[in-house]
């Protein structure tokens, strides 16, 4: 069946928001199976079902159509009012943690640890760094209102929450959901106010 979603010039005829909703699956199960190489516009098309040329009228290339679903797929991060200390900790770096895992996948994360794809490596850098300010934020926050402790490095503190996730990956393969938990507990203990 023909793809009958055409975004050329002609007024009135909209996207069809399915076509949308299809290359960006397609774009990110490429992505997490084998990094941003196995995202080409044929790999696309044909683990879509959706014509190259429809794909080229609204991503006139790789570049852009990767840029436009990684920045669909981690979106902007949600700031918690409510919470103690922690549970706004763990809330920011849960977020975090979610683009590395869920958004990346093994074969996103394999090419940004490996600098493979230096331009995507980029992309990924800017589109999770208002992840990272929101966590560096937070723990800053809370340094100066007295709940962490005082001279906390919160851009060291966050590295080790990063490097936390990418070490489990490392040593076991995947990441628990429990490790988290461990992860922040035995910060805690650097984190805590004196």
């Amino acid at each position: 069946m023909p793809d009958t979603d055409e975004a050329g010039p002609r007024p009135g005829r909209p996207r069809e928001a399915s076509v949308d909703q299809r290359l960006r699956e397609a774009v990110l199960a490429l992505l997490r199976e084998g990094g941003p190489g196995a995202v080409t516009m044929d790999r696309v098309a044909a683990t879509s079902g959706v014509a190259k040329t429809t794909i080229y009228r609204r991503h006139p290339n790789r570049g852009e159509l990767l840029t436009a679903v990684l920045s669909a797929a981690i979106g902007l991060p949600d700031v918690p009012d409510e919470g103690d200390v922690r549970d706004k900790i763990r809330f920011a770096l849960e977020q975090a943690w979610h683009q590395m895992g869920v958004v990346l996948g093994p074969g996103g994360l394999a090419a940004i640890v490996g600098d493979s794809d230096p331009e995507f490596t980029d992309l990924f850098r800017a589109a999770l760094q208002p992840y990272i300010a929101n966590l560096v934020r937070r723990i800053r926050e809370d340094v100066e209102a007295g709940l962490l402790r005082e001279g906390l490095d919160a851009e060291g503190v966050v590295s080790l929450l990063i490097g936390a996730y990418l070490g489990e990956l490392v040593r076991r393969g995947e990441v628990s959901p429990e490790w988290m938990d461990r992860a922040l507990e035995l910060l805690w203990v650097l984190m805590a106010p004196g």
